[in-house]
């Protein structure tokens, strides 16, 4: 351990460095395990100065609006949002963060957006035409699109709608192959991937993606692990499925990556703090993790993954648990 601490791995490749990751007698040592993060930090950011994300609601804090600089730790309070945001979706387009849904009564159907380069208030926008409680939501051929979900009156939503920035309107669009609530979201290759969640029936391993050009929803490869209340993220052109509760309604601790060119699953290094309900995003290269539930407790911590190394650590903790909160990064 002594000499290992004396290696220089800043004068070495990233792609070397992901080699020396993978030996059992770095893989299974906490502390050299945490010299190699810290080089390929280094290697990789060496004038970083930037990296923040904003954190909107969650069940412990449904009303804070906050964003978080990762490496200074600072923490800046923004304007409320008019409603609770507890399960909610957002998408940030240009300076603009746009949030939807969630399972407090009033915020299911609204909408509201708030201007970064202002940062005055929250402006209320039309009412999506149906309630989507713990639905999914991203920004995709110049339009938000809001996924499934469930309300009072339909329950799970195989329903779809996206908002037009040029009439300021929602419309709907071709149904998912799956009513399904509590699953991922993403955008590939200007594609919207669906993923995993629960149909009341059951925990989902089944995958589909919507082209927009054509307005068809196809299913894809399955996950090897059913689950839902996870989170996803794209990094480097891979999807990436994280955590979230499986069929025995037990938190996962395991991710999963999806290669759209090989169309693929494959099973990745596990986060260290097994989590639900939790938040991702991805700044500088990097998946950071927010809170989430680990079946007994809200989480505080937050969690980074390396791909070069496929490695996560805990990165730091936050002053209170965050759940069920929505997150886009800066």
């Amino acid at each position: 351990m002594d000499l290992i601490a004396q290696v220089d791995f800043t004068s070495m490749s990233s792609g070397f460095l992901a080699k020396v990751s993978k030996e059992n007698l770095v893989r299974n040592n906490g502390e050299c395990l945490r010299l190699l993060v810290d080089a390929v930090v280094k290697v990789n950011e060496p004038t970083s100065t930037g990296g923040k994300f904003m954190l909107v609601g969650g069940r412990n804090s449904p009303t804070d609006c906050v964003i978080y600089d990762v490496n200074t730790r600072k923490l800046t309070h923004l304007p409320k949002p008019n409603t609770k945001r507890i399960g909610s979706t957002s998408v940030k387009v240009r300076t603009k963060v746009y949030v939807s849904g969630g399972v407090d009564l009033e915020a299911g159907q609204s909408c509201e957006m708030l201007d970064l380069d202002q940062q005055i208030r929250w402006n209320m926008l039309p009412n999506l035409l149906e309630s989507h409680k713990n639905g999914g939501s991203c920004f995709v051929a110049g339009h938000i699109i809001v996924t499934g979900g469930w309300n009072c009156n339909h329950g799970i939503l195989p329903s779809c709608e996206k908002f037009g920035f040029h009439n300021n309107t929602w419309v709907g669009i071709s149904n998912m192959l799956h009513a399904r609530a509590d699953h991922g979201t993403a955008v590939c290759n200007d594609l919207l991937y669906c993923i995993g969640g629960y149909d009341e029936n059951e925990v989902l391993s089944s995958c589909e993606r919507y082209n927009m050009r054509s307005g068809n929803w196809n299913e894809i490869a399955p996950l090897s692990q059913a689950r839902q209340d996870l989170t996803c993220v794209v990094s480097n052109g891979n999807i990436y499925a994280i955590g979230g509760l499986g069929v025995n309604n037990e938190c996962l601790s395991t991710v999963e990556r999806f290669i759209p060119r090989f169309g693929k699953w494959q099973n990745m290094a596990s986060l260290t703090v097994a989590r639900c309900h939790a938040s991702a995003c991805v700044i500088e290269n990097k998946i950071f993790v927010i809170g989430g539930f680990d079946g007994e407790k809200d989480i505080k911590s937050i969690e980074v993954y390396y791909p070069v190394l496929n490695v996560w650590t805990i990165d730091f903790e936050l002053k209170k648990p965050v759940r069920e909160a929505t997150v886009v990064a800066m």
